[in-house]
Order: C-alpha cells, then structure tokens, then sequence
C-alpha cells in the first residue's frame, strides 16, 4: 500500500527534492507551500503529488490542509516540515521588529502548527515519522543574523522537548540541522545583506536532502542530523566554544 507524506515548503529547494524523490519512490506526495505557481510547476510531471497552498505560520490554514490531505490522500505517514523564511540586518538593534516577527511565526510557530495538527493522530496510530528542518544557526550564532537565529534557537528547543513526549510512542522525529544550503533562500539572503555570509559558500541542496534520507534509513539516528559541514561545525561549537566565537568573529563583519 502506497504511503502518503506531507512535504511543506515544497515550491523550491530542499523541500521540493525531497517532494519530488518521495513521489519518484511510489510515496503520495502533499506538497504544501505558500507559492502556489511554484508548486504547480513542481508538480507537474507527478501524478502522485497533490498541491496544497498555505501559510504555515497560520493554525487554521495548517489544520484546514492537514484535514484535507487527510480526505483525500488518507493517513499521513511522514511529515517533512521544510517551509522557512530569514531576514538578516548589519545590526539587530536597529532591525525591524516586524520581521524578526515574521520569522518567528512562520520557523517557530509554523513548527508548532504543524506538528500539533499532525502528531497526534501519528500517536494514536503507533507510528510515523517526523522530519524537522532546523539550521545549524540555530546551534552557531553569527553577526547580522540574530532574528533569524533566534528562530532557529526556538525550533531546537521545541524538537528536544517534544523528543521527550514522543519517546516509546511509535513516533519518530529526527531535526535537521544543516549549514548554509546553495537555494533560493540563501540567494534570498545574499540579495538582502550577503555580508552576513562571510562570504561564505553553501553546500549543495541534493547533498543534504542525501545526508537526511542516510539519517532516515538508520533506525537509531540521533535525534539531530548535522550534514556535511554543519557537523564539525557544531561540535567546535560545543566543545571549543571560544575558537567557535573567535572563527565566526574573525571572518563575519555585517555591514548596511
């Protein structure tokens, strides 16, 4: 029997490769985003994915399409919540607050929407799988990124909480954690302040979506998947606190 999976932030990037290898191995695909032409287009050579546009950072949009993925495609096996957004300015204190807002309700609150609308009839079932993705921003702050990784920070600490109610549950989460990702939305970034990068380069989007399916097919993955270069990353991060703070310090220097 066919299984069904629900796939946000599908329109572009790693959400839409993983939408489209889902449907290419048999799954039915619920590829949800707010871009609607985007999805449209993604779609359009897969029978087996069905559109669904929606604000994720809106609760009742999100319960209205998880209740019709429900309807029409059945039981949802695995949720993969890809759909984000960021906003980055030279200096936080003088950042518009709207869009630190923003960023909240759609990474943090989008999160919390759609793992309230979905899990718990995963629960009831005994089973399914949860795919979150978070960033390793939200392990490694840098300059010029406060709002956003505060977001982040947000998803990551949710997750680790949750992990606890979902643990002997037939639920599994895994969070995704990966470094800067070459998509759309880091182009988005650059096209805002590209000097919060550091100049830096991402790591390519079939890379990572390839790290998370390698997690997925390992029964007992850590609850946090730290692809490619985020791993050291975030172990330099935990164990060598001071060169983590002293590297990002030395080659990030945001400016207007």
């Amino acid at each position: 029997m066919s299984r069904t999976a629900l796939v946000t932030g599908a329109a572009s990037g790693m959400g839409r490769i993983v939408a489209q290898r889902l449907a290419a191995a048999g799954w039915r695909v619920a590829a949800v985003d707010l871009n609607a032409d985007g999805l449209a287009t993604m779609a359009a050579r897969s029978p087996n994915t069905h559109t669904y546009a929606c604000d994720v950072s809106d609760s009742a949009q999100v319960r209205a399409v998880v209740d019709k993925v429900r309807a029409e495609l059945g039981t949802i096996d695995r949720l993969v919540h890809a759909a984000g957004m960021a906003h980055v300015h030279a200096s936080v204190l003088d950042h518009d607050v709207a869009q630190i807002r923003k960023m909240m309700d759609v990474n943090y609150i989008g999160t919390v929407n759609l793992c309230q609308a979905v899990i718990p009839a995963m629960k009831q079932a005994g089973a399914g799988t949860v795919v979150l993705f978070a960033s390793l921003a939200g392990w490694l702050p840098s300059p010029g990124m406060a709002g956003y990784t505060a977001s982040k920070h947000a998803v990551v600490g949710f997750a680790d909480s949750l992990s606890y109610e979902l643990h002997d549950t037939g639920v599994r989460l895994l969070v995704l954690c990966p470094p800067m990702v070459e998509t759309p939305f880091l182009d988005a970034v650059r096209k805002e302040n590209a000097s919060v990068l550091g100049n830096a380069g991402g790591a390519t989007p079939e890379s990572i979506v390839d790290a998370l399916e390698k997690a997925l097919a390992k029964p007992k993955s850590p609850l946090f998947v730290f692809p490619g270069q985020a791993r050291p990353a975030y172990l330099m991060r935990r164990l060598l606190p001071g060169l983590a703070r002293a590297i990002v310090g030395r080659t990030v220097h945001p400016t207007e």
